[in-house]
């Protein structure tokens, strides 16, 4: 089992969900919002004192089967082509509960 996690800019997350919908099976997600920034690039560097820009956390965990269908979803439907887009993780779950 997989834990899938990807920050995503705001606006893509209603195409994430329209693409999850198409999944035979899709586990669920968790949304939160977040704020970040990653390596800085002089071309798209800021004045601004705060370089935090706002994103969503999406965590899906998922049988290992599905981590390929789910994470292509995530790229097709958050990819601008800007810098920024976000980024996609994935890492082992050694041992899940249901409350």
């Amino acid at each position: 089992m997989k834990l899938i996690i990807a920050i995503v800019r705001p606006f893509t997350v209603e195409k994430i969900v329209n693409a999850f919908e198409a999944i035979e099976g899709f586990p669920g997600m968790t949304v939160v919002d977040s704020e970040g920034f990653g390596q800085r690039h002089p071309a798209v560097q800021s004045s601004s004192l705060d370089p935090f820009k706002p994103g969503k956390r999406i965590e899906i965990s998922a049988n290992d089967e599905m981590v390929p269908i789910i994470t292509a979803a995530i790229l097709k439907s958050a990819h601008t082509g800007k810098i920024g887009d976000g980024v996609i993780m994935v890492v082992d779950i050694d041992t899940a509960f249901k409350i």
